[in-house]
């Protein structure tokens, strides 16, 4: 019989996950993208100046002025496509922008007094346009100072990426002293995976960061082979990794390389894996126009405060630290990344961003491969928890696909935990059963109360737990991540019998 083994606990990361890093929203991002075409910056006053002024040139002279960039990224049409409806959601916006670029049609609107029609060109370009204003109002909002987030802010996510990882190492010695064959998933596969709705990539960085310590000085196995950590895209990920003048493809780890490592045949090292999924894309990966691979950056040095994990800006002040490895880089700039496999040069537009619309949009091969993951992970945990994630009403075709997912799941077992954050709240620490109703029927916290409405749409009563501390706070006691708090969320002794390492049977 086939291994059955998959991720215990699955944590589906949310922008409510990353509020505390000043990062927005998706409904604060439209108000944000509105206040621009109405040339009100007072959102960034508090920013740090060389920022603001990097942010106000972008978006006032380059989005404007320069014949190349602002073809490509057109801010004109996106003006004026606003200014026919100062009440747009993302939602609606990008719904309209895909049904008009499928069909092939341009855009008639009233703007200032006379008729302007859009052709279908400029549509598209209003709609790179907007891409990149999401992706740059994201990483102004996390630098404290020109290249760097706020180590203050950052601290709790990197202690969490710690606490993750030394579970993750206990669970090896907890497994090698059970027999499991460390070339099976039984043994490789971590017990936790996170599925990300953000574009940002911060958690996976401080993950890998932390990783990156660990397998430097990493723990020993009775038999002296030494432990190392990996991550699993879930789809098949290349970067550029400089060596010399020549740019050669790097790519990032899976279960087969995992499996591979762990040949009795060839005993080398051990190695354990775990799920990371970026289903709705992620700043900084990039889908090749000539050949068509699925392509990412990474830094060149491990600085966890570093927002080079972004990817490069089209304007080099906002993103201080990016070097250009390449020739070709250095010679096109803008935000350019050369295809290791095929050497053509991606530009910010070549994103792998998915903005939830209802139009029929060409499916992303990759991230297909991810949403298949996704299903599998979903269908296969026992306890699924919503770390900052809410279902809001635009990811509709999320909610419906975990509902599918989970069907052929015993819904008297699986198990959730809810995340969220009410600052009015001054309750217990978790509500459960018929406290749940209760604080429904009180709370005026309408998007905390859809989240619940719709987790009791998917999962049975009786197995859920609300917590509306919010992230990092739920898991910190006396100012630091707490690891037991840690395990109680991700392994709950009402939910797994043994507790942590959990037992795989």
């Amino acid at each position: 019989m086939p291994e059955k083994y998959w991720p215990e606990t699955v944590i589906l990361w949310g922008a409510g996950a990353t509020k505390n890093l000043g990062l927005h929203a998706t409904k604060e991002l439209i108000k944000l993208i509105l206040d621009i075409s109405n040339n009100d910056f007072s959102f960034l006053k508090d920013k740090d100046k060389k920022l603001a002024d990097a942010f106000k040139k972008l978006v006032t002279e380059d989005l404007i002025k320069d014949p190349m960039i602002s073809r490509i990224y057109d801010l004109k049409a996106l003006d004026i496509i606003i200014s026919t409806n100062n009440k747009f959601n993302m939602h609606d916006l990008f719904t309209m922008l895909d049904q008009l670029i499928e069909n092939d049609m341009g855009f008639n609107a009233f703007c200032d007094g006379r008729t302007q029609f859009l052709r279908v060109e400029r549509v598209k370009a209003a709609k790179r346009c907007l891409i990149l204003l999401i992706e740059e109002l994201e990483r102004l909002s996390v630098q404290k100072t020109p290249g760097y987030v706020d180590k203050k802010k950052i601290e709790p996510y990197y202690e969490f990426a710690k606490i993750l990882t030394e579970l993750m190492v206990e669970e090896a010695r907890a497994f090698e002293d059970r027999g499991y064959k460390r070339d099976t998933r039984r043994f490789y596969l971590y017990s936790y995976a996170i599925i990300s709705f953000n574009w940002d990539p911060l958690i996976l960085w401080n993950i890998f960061n932390v990783h990156k310590e660990e397998n430097k000085n990493p723990i020993c196995f009775k038999d002296g082979l030494e432990l190392q950590l990996y991550d699993d895209f879930g789809t098949k990920v290349a970067s550029n990794y400089l060596d010399g003048d020549e740019s050669e493809i790097w790519y990032t780890s899976d279960e087969s390389q995992c499996r591979s490592i762990n040949d009795y045949n060839y005993p080398s090292r051990i190695a354990r894996i775990g799920k990371v999924l970026f289903p709705h894309g992620m700043f900084g990966s990039r889908i090749c126009p000539e050949c068509g691979k699925s392509i990412i950056t990474f830094e060149e040095k491990w600085d966890r405060l570093s927002t080079e994990i972004f990817g490069p800006s089209i304007l080099q002040d906002l993103q201080k630290n990016w070097k250009y490895k390449t020739h070709k880089e250095n010679k096109y700039k803008k935000g350019a990344i050369e295809c290791p496999y095929c050497g053509q040069i991606t530009y910010p537009y070549d994103m792998t961003l998915i903005i939830q619309s209802l139009s029929k949009q060409k499916n992303v091969a990759a991230l297909e491969e991810l949403k298949t993951e996704m299903g599998l992970l979903m269908k296969n945990a026992k306890h699924i928890i919503f770390a900052g994630y809410s279902l809001p009403l635009d990811d509709i075709m999320v909610k419906t696909f975990f509902m599918s997912s989970i069907s052929g799941n015993d819904k008297n077992k699986l198990k959730c935990t809810v995340i969220n954050y009410d600052e009015k709240y001054r309750g217990e620490d978790w509500l459960t059963g018929q406290n749940i109703y209760k604080y429904m029927r009180r709370s005026k916290n309408h998007s905390v109360v859809e989240c619940i409405r719709n987790v009791l749409d998917i999962f049975l009563e009786k197995n859920i737990r609300v917590c509306l501390k919010g992230i990092p706070e739920v898991f910190m006691k006396d100012g630091r991540i707490s690891k037991k708090k840690v395990i109680d969320i991700l392994y709950p002794r009402d939910y797994f019998r043994e507790g942590f390492p959990i037992k795989r049977d």
